[in-house]
């Protein structure tokens, strides 16, 4: 994206220098003349297209310059008729990561992102982008992990770029000037709607001044390699302020919100996720090691965790979704909580009785015997019963009495009985 100055109402707001040479084309032109007004991005030497987009090759602009000359038109990128877009398992997985070499920067450059996508572009359309911060150490065009990297760039001749769905990886990059960050070189544009405006190319959308009724301005008419959706639109994101609508804030106007909807579909109704544990029970009564086994029903689940008596004990950000748990004897309540992209939650409480699973009671007892027939034993047990019993018969001479062998089966009974 490129701006040049311009007069604001009554007050005079200074952008990015003047274009002097005419970025686009006109039917009649030579590809020798267009060619020659094409800009070389610094450090890359890629040619830079219509200020903001890029290719590699000669061929290829050879091909942007073709479609110029053959009296196509509207305002989504559309070659032989074919609208380049995303297919519909690509415009829901757009990854990307972000550069640490933004240093200072990379939190503003991460926290516009978030804005330009979930409370942009994904609010209206069936697009999801996803960051993975996990790539940013090594964010570049060399990066297959992700489908475009987001770059800084030094000395270029835009405050920023993108590129278009069919452009091959080492091209799929939203590269950012330093100019961006400065609010005298965008007038005071907001970094965060720039960037709105550069992912917007990044889903196939045109400059929107392209489709303005009779658009003569120098530096303002590109090629016809566009379709309109929904006829010509002012207020347009895709719009450039200098191009014939000198108020524009890049902000995704009404048109925008429904156009990628034509585009993509609808955005669905944000839906929470369904969260189930299916072992253990509620209210079961468990060892003191045991496995908590959840059943997440949504799309994008980035973490499942389980809280122990309000207490965060375990994260999962993957299925299956089992939890390895040891815990301490007696009642616990526990949940698990399901957290989606879109910071939706769903949470399932259950309670647990955790024994350690080694039963209660005991018992000992004496006899003695007189030799005669005749025996007394006593015994008690221990363990929260007691029991005696009496009685005589004793089956030796001076050793062990029937009073011992009865009080250990009534022990035993009742050790059974409480476990």
């Amino acid at each position: 994206m490129k701006l040049t100055p311009l007069v604001l109402g009554l007050a005079t707001a200074s952008l990015l220098g003047c274009v002097d040479e005419k970025l686009g084309t006109t039917q009649g032109e030579t590809f020798e003349e267009y060619l020659a007004q094409v800009q070389r991005e610094p450090g890359t030497g890629r040619y830079v297209l219509d200020w903001d987009i890029v290719v590699s090759t000669e061929a290829q602009v050879y091909e942007v310059w073709k479609q110029s000359q053959s009296g196509q038109a509207l305002s989504i990128y559309s070659v032989g008729g074919q609208d380049i877009k995303w297919s519909p398992a690509m415009q829901k997985a757009l990854t990307y990561c972000v550069s640490n070499n933004f240093g200072a920067r990379k939190a503003q450059v991460v926290a516009a992102f978030e804005a330009a996508t979930k409370q942009g572009w994904e609010l209206y359309g069936d697009v999801k982008f996803i960051y993975d911060a996990t790539q940013d150490a090594n964010c570049n065009a060399n990066n297959n992990a992700v489908v475009f990297d987001v770059s800084p760039i030094t000395g270029a001749q835009y405050l920023a770029r993108a590129f278009f769905p069919d452009s091959p990886r080492i091209e799929r990059n939203v590269m950012i000037d330093s100019s961006a960050f400065d609010p005298a070189q965008t007038g005071n544009i907001t970094f965060t709607n720039i960037m709105i405006h550069e992912l917007g190319h990044a889903l196939g959308f045109r400059h929107e001044h392209i489709a303005r009724p009779n658009q003569q301005t120098p530096g303002c008419v590109e090629d016809n390699a566009y379709r309109t959706l929904e006829g010509y639109d002012a207020l347009s994101t895709m719009h450039y302020p200098q191009c014939g609508s000198p108020n524009n804030t890049l902000a995704l106007s009404l048109k925008d919100q429904t156009g990628i909807a034509l585009v993509y579909g609808a955005a669905r109704v944000p839906v929470a996720p369904v969260a189930s544990v299916t072992s253990p029970a509620d209210g079961a009564t468990v060892p003191l090691s045991f496995d908590v086994v959840a059943n997440i029903v949504d799309d994008d689940i980035t973490t499942v965790e389980l809280y122990i008596d309000d207490v965060l004990d375990q994260t999962l950000t993957t299925g299956p979704y089992t939890f390895q748990v040891d815990t301490t004897p007696g009642l616990h309540n526990l949940e698990v909580v399901a957290t989606d992209s879109g910071g939706l939650t769903g949470s399932q409480p259950f309670s647990v009785n955790a024994r350690d699973g080694n039963g209660g009671g005991g018992g000992n007892g004496d006899g003695d015997g007189d030799g005669n027939g005749n025996g007394n034993g006593t015994g008690d047990g221990t363990g929260g019963e007691s029991a005696d019993i009496t009685g005589g018969c004793s089956t030796s001479s001076g050793g062990t009495g029937l009073g011992m062998l009865l009080l250990g089966l009534v022990s035993l009974v009742t050790r059974r009985r409480r476990s």
